[in-house]
């Protein structure tokens, strides 16, 4: 579990660094924050900051009107950096032992 969280750290910061690409790089970003946030599920189930986190990029994907200039590109861009919290800073993950993983 301990490589799994690594993992996750991994693709986090691969994902923010892919920002720098601009709007093809949100997209990438987004991709790889998923992927990580999946890794981060597995081995933190308990955790309901990363269900909201789902819930979100759910919501979003259902109301987003396939176009790259709307307002709703703020979502993904709150996403990004409450995943990044989420990860690397979040108290609740002192309940699961998160110093063990570090």
């Amino acid at each position: 579990m301990k490589t799994v969280f690594k993992i996750s750290r991994f693709i986090n910061v691969l994902a923010l660094i892919c920002l720098i690409g601009g709007p093809w790089g949100i997209i990438v970003t987004g991709f790889l924050q998923v992927i990580a946030a999946v890794f981060f599920l597995i081995v933190f189930p308990k955790n309901t900051l990363i269900y909201i986190y789902f819930i979100v990029v759910g919501l979003f994907f259902l109301v987003w009107n396939h176009k790259l200039d709307t307002w709703l590109f703020v979502i993904p861009l709150s996403l990004i950096f409450y995943l990044t919290y989420i990860i690397h800073y979040s108290k609740s993950l002192k309940n699961h032992t998160h110093e063990n993983y570090l």
